[in-house]
């Protein structure tokens, strides 16, 4: 740990203990704290050093320190700042999640696996299912159904709906000349809003699909 982040790290230590105690915090009682293992000499040093950069103060001689507004904006915006690489690291790890889902459930599904989370990644898999012996001469058809997943048309469509969380909705989309299946259903992963969503033609084995999607709800409910 570098020294700024050392003394970061005992500046919000010393701004909660006053939080909590209401009185100027020495390092005798920071010694005392199980979250300190520095020398009481090594935190006199570190305390010098905060009150040399305008973090904390002195009230009067040989006092514990007080923080100052500086010192309460720096511990603020390392508290933000941790709040938002947690937040980063919960919405990296979500799409994983996703896409393992979509990838694991792309070959299964009788259309287009479809997940992804509110106003951020999209992932699709399955296009491959549209172009079975059967649909060939749906050509048109299957071209349209296509160009709505991959401009992800979907996801403006369902952003316009209120959704309960784990319930299974169909709905037939028309897109231009051409009449879009879609089953689909929201589900919440690490507290965001999630939505996963098979996209294919008005012939596709929607048991099949509702039965899947049903299984993952129960999965991720669990």
């Amino acid at each position: 740990m570098q020294q700024d982040e050392k003394l970061l790290a005992l500046l919000d230590i010393v701004i909660d203990t006053y939080i909590d105690k209401g009185e100027p915090i020495g390092s005798k009682l920071l010694h005392s704290l199980e979250d300190i293992d520095y020398a009481p000499s090594t935190l006199r040093k570190h305390l010098n050093m905060l009150e040399k950069q305008g973090m904390v103060y002195q009230p009067y001689n040989s006092s514990g320190r007080i923080p100052t507004v500086d010192g309460l904006k720096a511990y603020i915006e390392n508290y933000l700042h941790q709040m938002e690489s947690e937040t980063i690291n919960e919405v990296v790890s979500t799409r994983e999640n996703i896409k393992e889902i979509v990838e694991a459930l792309g070959n299964l599904v009788d259309g287009v696996m479809i997940g992804f989370l509110r106003n951020d990644e999209y992932y699709y898999l399955g296009i491959n299912n549209l172009l079975r012996e059967d649909l060939k001469d749906e050509y048109q058809e299957t071209k349209a159904i296509i160009k709505f997943i991959e401009e992800k048309k979907i996801v403006k469509y369902i952003d316009e709906k209120i959704l309960k969380k784990n319930q299974i909705y169909y709905t037939f989309v028309e897109d231009g000349t051409t009449l879009i299946s879609t089953v689909y259903a929201k589900l919440t992963l690490n507290g965001f809003d999630c939505i996963l969503a098979i996209v294919g033609p008005m012939r596709v084995n929607y048991k099949k699909n509702m039965a899947i999607l049903s299984q993952i709800l129960q999965k991720m409910e669990g």
